[in-house]
């Protein structure tokens, strides 16, 4: 499957449509509806627009928060987790950054 386009209002819409489904089937407590929406372009770059991507950062993310406790996804939350390497390849510089960014925490 081609990966999801962002650039029009309509290509927007269907990515958010997508997003909101994922939203729906979370079973966090503390997960506020409507609040992925918010994230919606991020996550289409960070996923770059690929429908598995998506699936298993948004697996990960709560998979994540129910280990936690925090019962929530947050951006930083999302940052965490790591994807396929052709996303991860793709989005060099910003996974590099995250890296980086992550050893400075554990040192």
């Amino acid at each position: 499957m081609t990966p999801f386009r962002h650039k029009t209002p309509q290509e927007q819409a269907a990515w958010q449509a997508l997003v909101a489904t994922l939203e729906n089937a979370l079973r966090l407590h503390a997960h506020r509806p409507g609040a992925f929406l918010r994230f919606a372009p991020y996550l289409h770059d960070r996923t770059a627009g690929r429908i598995g991507s998506l699936s298993h950062l948004v697996r990960e993310a709560a998979l994540d928060a129910i280990l936690d406790g925090t019962e929530r996804i947050t951006r930083a939350g999302l940052e965490a987790v790591d994807l396929d390497e052709s996303v991860e390849r793709k989005n060099l510089p910003w996974a590099r950054q995250r890296r980086t960014r992550e050893a400075r925490r554990t040192v």
